[in-house]
C-alpha cells in the first residue's frame, strides 16, 4: 500500500494520500493535491519564502530513511494544512 495519511480522527474521511506536488522556483510556490479514499481532492500551497526554504530543505535532505511524500504530508499536519494523523504504508 503506498503511503497516506491516517487520520487520528478519522470521521467520514479516513486519511489522505498525495496526489501531485508542483515545485515552482521560479515563482517561489509549491502546490500540493491530496486526496481520500472517494478521491474528493484538496490543495495545500505554500507561497513566498516559506516555499523557498521548504523547497531548499527537500533539495538537501537525505530521503534514504523518509520518503519525500512521508516529509510533505507530516509537513501539511505540522502546518496545519491538514488535520492531525499517522503516515502508513510504503514508499512508491
Amino acid at each position: 500500500m503506498a503511503e497516506q495519511l491516517a487520520l487520528t480522527t478519522a470521521g467520514s474521511i479516513a486519511g489522505y494520500s498525495i496526489k501531485k506536488v508542483l515545485f515552482d522556483w521560479e515563482k517561489a510556490t509549491i502546490k500540493v493535491v491530496v486526496a481520500d479514499v472517494n478521491d474528493f481532492r484538496r490543495f495545500c500551497t505554500y507561497d513566498g519564502t516559506v516555499a523557498t526554504t521548504f523547497m531548499v530543505q527537500l533539495n538537501k535532505i537525505n530521503l534514504t530513511t523518509t520518503s519525500l511524500q512521508r516529509r510533505i504530508l507530516e509537513r501539511l499536519v505540522t502546518d496545519g494544512k491538514l488535520p492531525p494523523g499517522t503516515v502508513t504504508g510504503t514508499p512508491d
